[in-house]
C-alpha cells in the first residue's frame, strides 16, 4: 500500500505542478549534463516488458546540484499483480562546469539504478553507479544539434569504466531525434562492441517548450541483451 501511494504522489505532482522550460536531462536511457535549476524538479517515467513501468523524481537543491529517487515495477498496468522492485534508487547530479561557446558542460552523477530485467532478455545492464557526462550544444539546420560522451565506475567493484556516447537532434515542430551507444566495456565480455556489438537505442519525441517530452523509444536495437523492445516515455519539468 505505501509503493501505490508513493506512485500516486509522484504522478499528483506531474499532474498538478506549474512547468518552466529546462534543460535536456537524458538521451534515451543515458544521462547528460542537463541539471534543474533550484525549486524546480524533473519527472521521468518509461515502460518496459512486461507491463512494467519505471520512473523518477530528481529537484534542484542548489544552483549546481539535484537530487531524487527512482521506482518502479512489473505489471504496474495491465490485469496481472504488481510487482514491486526491491528499494528505491538514489539519483544525484553536480554540475563541474557549464557549457560554454567553446567548451561542453561538465557533470558528476550518481544513479544505483540498474536495467530492469525484460521479457525475452538474456542479460541486463549494471547501474551507471558513479559518473563523469560531457554535454555540447551546436546550432544546426531545423534546430539544436547535440553530442555526450560519458564515462562510470562501478563504487563496488571497478574492474573496467563504463562508456557511452550518443547525440540528439531536434527538429521543427517540436520533434526530435536521439540516438545512444554504450560500449559495454564494463559489463560481461561476451555483450562488449568488440564482441557482440554494445547496446544501441534510439528515441523519436516531441516536446513543448522544453517543459513536455513524450517519446517513442527502440531499446536494444542490436539485440544484443535478448529482444529488442518499444516503450512509451513521458518527462516532465515543473515547479516544487
Amino acid at each position: 500500500m505505501r509503493r501505490i501511494r508513493f506512485l500516486a504522489g509522484a504522478l499528483l505532482l506531474f499532474l498538478c505542478s506549474g512547468g518552466v522550460s529546462g534543460e535536456l536531462m537524458r538521451l534515451v536511457r543515458e544521462p547528460t549534463a542537463g541539471i534543474v535549476a533550484p525549486g524546480t524538479y524533473h519527472f521521468s517515467m518509461n515502460t518496459f516488458p512486461s507491463d512494467g513501468l519505471r520512473f523518477s523524481l530528481t529537484a534542484g537543491i542548489f544552483s549546481r546540484f539535484a537530487a531524487g529517487l527512482g521506482y518502479g515495477g512489473w505489471n504496474v498496468i495491465g490485469m496481472d499483480r504488481a510487482s514491486w522492485f526491491d528499494h528505491l534508487y538514489i539519483k544525484a547530479r553536480f554540475r563541474l562546469i557549464d557549457e560554454t561557446g567553446s567548451f561542453p558542460g561538465v557533470l558528476l552523477g550518481f544513479d544505483n539504478e540498474p536495467e530492469a530485467p525484460r521479457s525475452g532478455a538474456t542479460y541486463s545492464r549494471e547501474a551507471r553507479d558513479l559518473y563523469l557526462v560531457f554535454s555540447k550544444n551546436f546550432n544546426s539546420i531545423g534546430g539544436d544539434m547535440a553530442f555526450h560522451f560519458g564515462l562510470s565506475a562501478d563504487v563496488r567493484r571497478l574492474v573496467h569504466a563504463g562508456v557511452w556516447t550518443g547525440m540528439d537532434k531536434s527538429l521543427p515542430g517540436g520533434f526530435g531525434l536521439v540516438l545512444e551507444y554504450d560500449f559495454a566495456t564494463d559489463e560481461d565480455d561476451s555483450v562488449r562492441f568488440d564482441n557482440n556489438g554494445g547496446f544501441l537505442s534510439g528515441e523519436v519525441y516531441w516536446e513543448s517548450f522544453g517543459q513536455v517530452r513524450i517519446s517513442l523509444q527502440f531499446i536494444d536495437i542490436f539485440e544484443t541483451g535478448g529482444e529488442s523492445y518499444r516503450a512509451l516515455g513521458v518527462d516532465f519539468l515543473g515547479l516544487l
